[in-house]
């Protein structure tokens, strides 16, 4: 027992230590990352903080019919909160004013027209709120960590194989170049992605140890991930019936099972709801049952209106190779406009960050050690089947291949960042890959 204690303790300790340094990796690329100009967007529309938690008032942003009224409310329409509300607390914590914050970027017009007119942020403000997205990427991280340790340990019977699966995921999901990029931005995905883990991490934990307690964290978790952004109810919805169908599984007396079950998710469910509308304020209004309407369908008109510009797939065919470049690609897509790439200092900013050494890893070799970790994976799943494992095989089953068809049915154009979510289970089968080949290893060395 002290031996394994003290083993334990070590594990700790270099879980920590690995956390530490991919977490300064993380940071220190934070100000060469090339701009976008959606971050001068996000930045403005996080003057939303003062408007409602400095000054108090709900009537500014609270909903009001048509969805187009102005710019400001077409936005948050159609993004969540929680960025916005944490790029304000960085913000002000750093001493700026609402004042000080920049214009809408003015797509179609140069970066130097931008910055003439006001509609670039300052290199200060630019780093304080890209920070705050940075370190939700950092907790994403340290949660892709957890739940990797939290599947393998069910999966694995020695302690090294178990803590290598969370090692192998904290690593290739931090040095994944279209993670940093994204992550390391003043925009939405940072965000998202802590959103995303924190549900799988609920969610695994809820697998192990049923108890109301871990609804309500679920349900808190969700709720959370619903105001990162609207998209992960894609991923909260795959996760619910994944722990429903394990739930529902190992129940002898199907009748009571099935009330136990309406009442525990629908704990979770109402906890969602109440946390979510707790930080959406603009649906505080007398057109709340409009709101999920509302919001699917200017969503559904921003697809729309972006296919038309920028092109969309025309065929299955490309469907499937977009779809196999979110999964698999490591080459960022810096930008998604052609014309951007034309803008004075766009160039030199991509060769500046890529010559850093701070953009990630993203050789062939790379991206082939990515495929055969992520078969591997998927050989551990069958392995924990095969073991008595079955709910952690279903769970991960329905969130890997749930939002891997979900993309492909729903993503209509070759946007790079659409398909993020897909990497943070990837990420856990990756790991649980290299923590199988490391136990043929080992078996074959004994």
């Amino acid at each position: 027992m002290k031996n394994k204690t003290l083993g334990s303790k070590w594990l700790l300790l270099l879980d920590a230590l690995l956390l530490a340094l991919l977490a300064c990796y993380v940071l220190v690329g934070v100000k060469k990352v090339p701009f976008h100009g959606d971050e001068s967007t996000i930045i403005w529309m996080s003057a939303d903080y003062d408007t409602v938690v400095l000054k108090g008032d709900i009537s500014a942003v609270a909903y009001s019919p048509p969805p187009r009224r102005t710019t400001e409310q077409h936005l948050r329409i159609l993004n969540g909160t929680w960025t916005r509300w944490t790029m304000g607390i960085a913000w002000s914590s750093a001493g700026f004013h609402w004042t000080d914050l920049n214009d809408q970027w003015v797509w179609g017009l140069d970066t130097e027209w931008n910055r003439d007119n006001g509609h670039l942020p300052s290199d200060r403000l630019l780093d304080v709120t890209r920070l705050s997205s940075t370190l939700f990427l950092i907790f994403s991280m340290a949660l892709v960590l957890r739940i990797s340790r939290l599947v393998a340990n069910q999966i694995f019977s020695r302690p090294l194989i178990s803590a290598s699966a969370g090692w192998v995921s904290a690593t290739f999901y931090a040095l994944n170049p279209v993670i940093l990029m994204n992550g390391r931005r003043a925009m939405f995905e940072g965000g998202m992605l802590f959103g995303l883990a924190l549900v799988g991490w609920a969610t695994f934990r809820l697998n192990r140890h049923d108890s109301f307690k871990g609804y309500f964290i679920l349900g808190a978790a969700a709720g959370i991930a619903l105001t990162a952004k609207h998209s992960t109810a894609f991923t909260i919805a795959l996760l619910f019936l994944g722990l429903i169908a394990v739930k529902w599984g190992h129940s002898q007396d199907k009748s009571r099972q099935a009330y136990q079950l309406i009442f525990k998710f629908g704990l979770a469910g109402m906890t969602t709801l109440i946390v979510f509308l707790a930080l959406t304020p603009l649906w505080w209004s007398s057109h709340l049952l409009q709101m999920p309407g509302v919001v699917v369908d200017e969503r559904q008109k921003l697809l729309d209106e972006q296919i038309i510009l920028f092109g969309g797939y025309n065929n299955l065919g490309e469907r499937l190779e977009g779809l196999w470049e979110g999964i698999f690609g490591v080459e960022p897509q810096y930008y998604e406009v052609d014309y951007w790439g034309h803008y004075t200092g766009v160039a030199d900013e991509i060769d500046d960050y890529e010559s850093s050494h701070l953009a990630g890893i993203k050789s062939p070799i790379i991206v082939g050690i990515r495929i055969c970790l992520a078969i591997a994976g998927l050989v551990a799943i069958g392995f924990g089947w095969w073991r008595g494992q079955k709910n952690i095989a279903i769970i991960l089953a329905i969130w890997v291949i749930g939002i891997v068809v979900i993309s492909l049915l729903t993503i209509p154009l070759d946007w790079q960042r659409y398909y993020l979510p897909i990497q943070t289970p990837l990420s856990l089968v990756m790991g649980l890959g290299g923590a199988m080949l490391l136990q043929i290893i080992l078996k074959h060395g004994d």
